[in-house]
């Protein structure tokens, strides 16, 4: 007896290729979906540390400004919660480094660092009794560093 030979697939062979071929479509799909979503949740994420780092550096120029306007144990209090909202903004800048990685950070380690350290010269002359106008000086100008820097990454 002669067989002829089709040319083709088989219509086993077929319908396996077309089921592989639906499940990678449909893998495409879903992989795609999650990181369209995943990309969104970062993007909030990462406004949400932005915003928050802004707040805290409010807060820090009007912790800035009482501390020359009273005197005395005030201006203690004011400079340690000007070094509070530093802190936390160096802190939220570590979350977002972690997050993102240091390409996508907040602001550099340094300028927090120059701050705190600003903040701890002006509550030692404070004890000391002595003028801190140089320090309030420099300091603003640390602080408009820092809003700078914090404006550049908005994403």
């Amino acid at each position: 007896m002669y067989y002829a030979h089709r040319r083709g697939l088989s219509k086993r062979v077929r319908d396996a290729l077309i089921l592989v071929i639906l499940l990678l479509m449909i893998a495409l799909i879903v992989t795609t979906g999650l990181y369209l979503s995943a990309a969104r949740r970062d993007a909030n994420a990462n406004a949400m540390l932005l915003g928050e780092g802004t707040d805290e550096l409010s807060h820090a120029r009007a912790s800035m400004s009482q501390i020359s306007r009273v005197g005395g144990s005030f201006s203690s209090q004011a400079i340690s919660q000007l070094r509070q909202h530093l802190y936390a903004i160096g802190r939220l800048n570590d979350v977002a480094t972690a997050l993102y990685g240091s390409n996508n950070r907040l602001l550099d380690k340094a300028a927090i660092h120059h701050a705190l350290d600003t903040v701890s010269r002006c509550e030692t002359r404070l004890l000391q009794g002595q003028a801190i106008d140089e320090q309030l000086q420099s300091l603003r100008s640390i602080l408009d560093q820092i809003e700078d820097e914090m404006r550049r990454r908005v994403y």
